[in-house]
């Protein structure tokens, strides 16, 4: 009798030992979240400021009591900005570090694989940048329902803009340049047209580039040879593609305004483009010019030593607002469980980000957020307008 009782003695130790991570029937010691981002390659400067700002806002969280009485434990994976290192490091993840919940990643494509990897396992992940629909919602319109973002979708994007150019600018005929190999901005573009369209306006022609082309003179020509447009819309996802094409579009003598998309607003573009990016109109998921962006750079040159808003404050920004997504829901279910925390982050309303109210729409996990729209001005970044898109019915 005394030897089985030892051995059930010695099973239950076994099982509860077993069951202390954050997925378990057993509350972990620390809720543990997985960060997923490129630490080294061409894309680490973005995975960089992900994990770090990250890891910056849980070490205040932890400093200030935790959640729910535990501190916050970060494991950050470098995926190399590779799908098929997304999905292997979602799976360590998962199975042995047993993450609650995952942050990441940086581009749409790897976001894509780690969301089938959290399907798969029942784990709910939030992206803090990336923009592609396909993130949240299957080819037939389905909500994935383990999938959020902090961001606005490249729809979202592209319609208020389309909205803003023919309503406040005037604009009524518009000409695109877009990238032909980039899910971004052939996803921008055609939202844009469609709201464009829908606005009263015309969009009077599109041409497209390749992907890692850096003349685009041929293609602005035909563009300039088009016939008559108000405004040029510069569909380019990075400031380096935005400010060579304004630079060479100005060299063939198209003088008509541009719009362009959040690409535009890193300091680094001035030092490709000057006089020709002037008066340049976009819109940004983030407004700059709040109080809680200054607080949170200082919090973050103090902490890594240097200042991300030179050239990815976008990054930093949205992963805040990741961040205080994935923690508010886990307070606001009072668990870690992930099915639990899933719940919570789908019922998300009005939560404070760090420079405006959250909401996330239940049935299509599309997020709804105060929109910046900016201009550039002698040498510098602008807001000149908001912008808040209605929940869609």
């Amino acid at each position: 009798m005394k030897k089985m009782k030892k051995m059930i003695g010695f099973g239950l130790a076994l099982a509860a030992v077993s069951l202390t991570a954050c997925g378990g029937k057993k509350e972990a010691e620390t809720i543990r979240i997985g960060v997923v981002c490129p630490r080294t390659g061409e894309s680490s400067l973005f995975g960089d400021v992900l994990a770090e700002t990250v890891e910056l806002l849980a070490k205040q969280k932890n400093e200030s009591g935790g959640i729910l009485g535990k501190q916050i434990e970060i494991k950050v994976y470098d995926n190399r900005d590779d799908a098929v290192e997304t999905t292997n490091a979602a799976r360590k993840a998962v199975l042995n570090d047993k993450v609650c919940a995952f942050i990441g990643t940086d581009s749409s494509a790897t976001t894509i694989a780690l969301g089938e990897v959290a399907a798969e396992n029942e784990i709910p992940f939030i992206t803090s940048i990336a923009t592609n629909s396909k993130v949240t919602m299957t080819e037939d319109g389905q909500v994935r329902p383990w999938a959020f973002r902090a961001c606005l979708s490249d729809p979202q994007s592209g319609a208020i803009l389309g909205q803003y150019a023919v309503n406040e600018c005037n604009y009524k005929k518009i000409a695109i340049i877009y990238d032909l190999g980039s899910d971004f901005s052939v996803g921008v573009t055609n939202e844009f047209s469609k709201n464009v369209e829908g606005a009263g306006g015309e969009i009077t022609v599109k041409e497209a580039f390749n992907t890692g082309d850096v003349d685009y003179r041929a293609v602005l020509t035909k563009i300039k040879n088009s016939g008559d447009f108000d405004a040029l819309y510069i569909a380019g996802g990075y400031y380096k593609q935005i400010g060579l094409i304004a630079n060479q579009a100005r060299e063939l003598g198209i003088t008509q305004p541009f719009l362009t998309t959040e690409g535009a607003m890193s300091s680094d573009l001035f030092n490709i483009a000057t006089d020709s990016v002037e008066g340049m109109i976009y819109n940004v998921a983030v407004d700059t010019e709040s109080k809680n962006v200054e607080g949170l750079l200082k919090d973050f040159q103090e902490m890594w030593g240097y200042d991300p808003s030179q050239n990815v404050g976008p990054d930093c920004y949205l992963a805040y607002d990741a961040f205080m997504l994935l923690t508010g829901a886990i307070e606001k279910a009072g668990s870690a469980e992930p099915a639990k925390i899933r719940e919570a982050l789908e019922n998300t309303t009005g939560l404070q980000g760090l420079t405006c109210k959250i909401t996330f729409d239940p049935k299509t996990h599309m997020v709804y957020r105060e929109v910046p729209i900016c201009q550039i001005e002698n040498g510098g970044f602008k807001t000149i307008g908001r912008f808040t898109p209605s929940m869609q019915k």
